[in-house]
């Protein structure tokens, strides 16, 4: 485990961590680190950023109604490349830096760094690639952008993330899963493994 980054998240700072598909900038929801991600981004600061938990364990935590698709979803991918959109627990939107349409985006990583830090700090931490808005993510050290050279986090990074590719995201919010963002996991196993015949709306 990265103890600057650990350190830095724990502070309500920010932090650079590898995952399973590529590199990302993390904060505790509601921490001054979530709005930071923003700026180091140069991202609109409207949008919202997924959460990574530790198992889906968390569906029982920061999900008001999980679905049972969404359940099976969870049990099948997790740990890894699937985020699972759910309507937000009281308890997440007492974390805050939920959606304002009351949604969480929710992933387990399959990262053995993501998942210590998860469980030593107690909480879900906010994360998204570790990229400029706009430009592409990236799983190679070498690719990162200067500017985040300073981050906490950077200095013990991996040279290579083991994916490369952002997650799938499904919104488990209405009667049938849908695919948001088609990534590693691809449509006709998302759609088998949470019990669906037809093909999965877009």
């Amino acid at each position: 485990m990265s103890v600057a980054a650990y350190r830095a998240l724990a502070a309500g700072e920010v932090a650079i961590v590898p995952t399973d598909t590529v590199y990302g900038l993390a904060a505790l929801p509601g921490s001054g680190g979530y709005e930071k991600i923003f700026e180091l981004k140069q991202r609109p600061a409207g949008q919202v950023l997924p959460w990574l938990v530790p198992g889906a364990d968390a569906l029982d935590t920061y999900a008001a109604e999980a679905s049972p698709a969404a359940r099976r979803l969870a049990r099948r991918f997790w740990p890894g490349a699937l985020t699972i959109v759910v309507r937000a627990s009281k308890r997440a939107q007492e974390l805050g830096s939920v959606a304002p349409d009351g949604t969480v985006a929710l992933r387990c990583p399959d990262e053995p760094t993501c998942l210590n830090l998860l469980e030593r700090l107690g909480k879900p931490l906010c994360c998204t690639s570790a990229n400029l808005h706009g430009a592409p993510a990236v799983s190679r050290r070498a690719e990162l952008d200067p500017s985040f050279a300073d981050v906490a986090g950077f200095g013990e990074l991996p040279d290579c993330c083991r994916g490369g590719k952002a997650s799938t995201i499904v919104d488990c919010t209405g009667e049938t899963p849908q695919i948001l963002r088609e990534g590693p996991i691809p449509e006709q196993l998302v759609r088998e493994a949470a019990g669906i015949d037809a093909t999965l709306e877009r």
